[in-house]
């Protein structure tokens, strides 16, 4: 006679994950560690509604309009400056270019043009719906431990947060900001809260806060005061795409996709049947 206790019994039912696992793997499915997601928690993206022409009716003034049409001009210009300042230039000026780089498009039949252009219009596109809505200063905060004896000292009871690490290239890299900086105000507010509390609150501030919009901060560096100037810039693609507003991010990249072929192809524009 054979006696087989119950947790053998019980391990002999359990499902074979790993034979699972090795299936499933063999049949091609590997997940991708790279996918970008929300952090849990997060609300889902709202939805944006149907694929509209909507876009091509943002309002563009004259200057700027003439502005346009030379950047589009200079596209195919041989000096890669050129072309390089012509792409930064539309890029700024965003979405209401859209119904002129949408012509340019159709028009030419220079590869390099229409390279460029399809860049400036998904950069565009994604700053019109997702960056352009959230501030990005480009620096790693820490708290301030009032009670640290080898910490910075703040003269009375005000709050503030100290820079640990400033990323290149950032709104606070172009204003100068430091490493060490305490920032204690900003645009003559002083901020609020303490410690981890402080810069959650300061965080919100600026994500709150329009690219290009031009921000004062008192700071104290090296515990002297200082004013400085900042034009709050947009977040990065990359922290976008697998930090910050991942959803929202997904789902205009996925719209985008739609809304090029529908709008901007030449063999779309004969099926298309709203047109502006």
């Amino acid at each position: 006679m054979v006696f087989k206790s119950r947790e053998s019994d019980a391990m002999n039912k359990r499902p074979h994950f790993t034979g699972l696992l090795i299936i499933l793997l063999g049949l091609g499915f590997v997940p991708r560690l790279g996918w970008a997601q929300p952090f849990p928690g997060e609300p889902a993206p709202p939805s944006l509604g149907p694929v509209t022409d909507d876009e091509f009716r943002l309002p563009l003034d004259d200057a700027t309009a003439a502005g346009v049409d030379q950047s589009i001009s200079l596209l195919g210009s041989p000096d890669y400056k050129n072309r390089e300042a012509a792409t930064t230039s539309l890029i700024e000026i965003g979405a209401p270019a859209f119904a002129k780089l949408r012509e340019a498009y159709r028009q030419t039949e220079e590869l390099e043009v229409r390279l460029r252009i399809e860049q400036v219009v998904r950069t565009a596109y994604l700053n019109h719906y997702v960056f352009d809505h959230n501030g990005f200063l480009g620096v790693q905060l820490d708290p301030l431990d009032q009670n640290n004896p080898k910490g910075p000292r703040l003269p009375g009871p005000e709050s503030g947060v100290k820079i640990r690490m400033v990323v290149t290239q950032s709104a606070a890299a172009r204003a100068e900001l430091k490493v060490g900086d305490i920032i204690m105000s900003m645009n003559g507010i002083t901020l609020s809260g303490v410690g981890q509390d402080a810069v959650n609150r300061f965080r919100e501030r600026i994500r709150t806060t329009k690219p290009g919009t031009k921000v004062r901060f008192e700071i104290l560096r090296e515990m002297k005061p200082k004013s400085v100037d900042v034009i709050m810039g947009r977040a990065n693609e990359v922290s976008v795409r697998t930090v910050m507003f991942a959803g929202v991010y997904l789902q205009v990249s996925e719209r985008f996709e739609t809304w090029w072929f529908k709008y901007f192809r030449p063999e779309a524009s004969s099926t298309t049947a709203d047109q502006p």
